[in-house]
């Protein structure tokens, strides 16, 4: 058996976050797109939204299988396939003419390569630590903001300097190397190459045992009333934040507000979210998951109810930015620690994958909502005060979200 003498858990942290990066880079800044395939083909918010909305909810079901996957056959190898069809999605955009051709592109070919983005590689990372777990997964977590903040603005610059479709395809092509190169760096968990995870030398060794050895499966934990509090709380915010994160910019440029500093909005809320990032994870370390959910949805509420009021102006956005940002990066992070700690690892890969499966139909209604809203009433005031009320029930969904007997003292803090 191999054996390392450097920690190879921080490699797997360093491969996740490049994958996500990329991956949802592309998938976080759509929005960038709308406005020239509207002006170029004709086609309404609702339609254009509709096709990443498909892409969303199709990628988040068929995650479930992934999970399961990797469960079984580790990561890389479900990454690495996947990467194949999300590259030939992104380049096939640039061919596209037709509306059937964006939702099978786009909404279809992409989404299979993007259902290995969340469970597969989340469940991994988790394997890989028992001290500095909150940590180690917001680093991870950064990837995704890090990608829209990184690939937002070039992609704006390459559509207004080589027009919409050359930007998929060097976009395309770029992202599925990026993809393949860091998942043949992957592992499934430290006993593969003869380590343990961090921490586990620094704990007891039977507490650290059960811990990675116990759990629920994917069956069991629907029987808990655990689980599907947290199937409402992640659509909720899922419905809030991906309105937002599709329709910021279209919203920016309605109210008379530049493409660019549109863009720039919209990068303002991936450099607060980044910037936030690793601070939540010493948060759970420190103070528990719980208290950490509570304070990053109540700072949700907040800045959707600054939008709500306030957002028709660059400054008043920009200022809106900051807080949305700092708590959209809760999304995936919370995703991760509330299923490990409350649900274990044996089947923690499905367990997500459920899980985030149906986070994607909030994900996937709250944009193309917001697009007909946007279609029969030329404003988004009805779409952000839609987002307020669902921002309001996760934060009421996370007084009532209690540990199983599994979770108990790691919860419960």
């Amino acid at each position: 058996m191999l054996k390392l003498r450097f920690f190879y858990g921080y490699v797997i942290v360093a491969a996740t976050f490049v994958i996500v990066a990329a991956i949802f880079g592309m998938h976080g800044g759509f929005g960038i797109f709308i406005e020239p395939l509207s002006r170029e083909f004709g086609w309404g918010s609702a339609a254009i939204s509709g096709a990443w909305s498909l892409n969303t909810l199709l990628s988040g079901f068929l995650g479930i299988i992934a999970g399961r996957q990797s469960d079984k056959f580790g990561p890389k190898k479900i990454v690495l396939f996947c990467s194949i069809f999300f590259g030939i999605g992104l380049i096939l955009m640039s061919r596209i003419e037709s509306i059937w051709h964006l939702y099978l592109f786009y909404g279809i070919i992409t989404a299979i390569g993007m259902s290995a983005g969340i469970a597969p590689l989340q469940s991994t990372v988790v394997k890989w630590f028992v001290k500095r777990r909150g940590l180690m997964v917001s680093v991870f977590i950064m990837g995704f903001t890090c990608g829209t903040t990184i690939i937002s603005p070039i992609a704006n610059q390459l559509i207004i300097s080589q027009g919409w479709r050359n930007a998929y395809l060097i976009l395309g092509v770029a992202n599925f190397l990026v993809i393949f190169v860091a998942a043949l760096l992957l592992k499934s968990n430290p006993s593969q190459i003869g380590q343990l995870p961090y921490g586990a030398t620094d704990v007891a060794e039977n507490e650290s045992n059960q811990h990675h050895l116990s759990g629920f499966s994917l069956r069991q934990s629907f029987g808990t009333l655990q689980f599907w509090l947290l199937c409402i709380y992640f659509s909720c915010i899922a419905f809030s934040m991906m309105t937002v994160m599709i329709h910021i910019v279209p919203h920016a440029i309605n109210v008379g507000i530049s493409s660019t500093t549109a863009a720039t909005i919209l990068a303002v809320i991936s450099i607060s979210a980044m910037s936030a990032t690793i601070p939540e994870g010493y948060m759970v370390d420190k103070i528990g998951v719980r208290r950490t959910t509570i304070i990053l949805t109540a700072l949700l509420t907040i800045s959707m109810l600054l939008l709500l009021f306030l957002g028709n102006s660059s400054l008043a956005l920009f200022l809106f930015a900051i807080p949305f940002g700092v708590s959209f990066s809760a999304l995936d992070i919370l995703l991760t620690l509330l299923s490990s700690r409350l649900f274990g690892l044996i089947a923690l890969g499905a367990i997500i994958g459920f899980v985030n499966a149906i986070l994607q139909i909030g994900s996937s209604l709250g944009p193309i909502v917001s697009g007909i809203i946007f279609d029969a009433t030329g404003s988004y005031q009805l779409s952000f005060l839609l987002c307020t009320i669902a921002s309001v029930i996760a934060l009421v969904t996370t007084l009532l979200l209690r540990p199983t007997s599994l979770s108990n003292r790691q919860y419960s803090r």
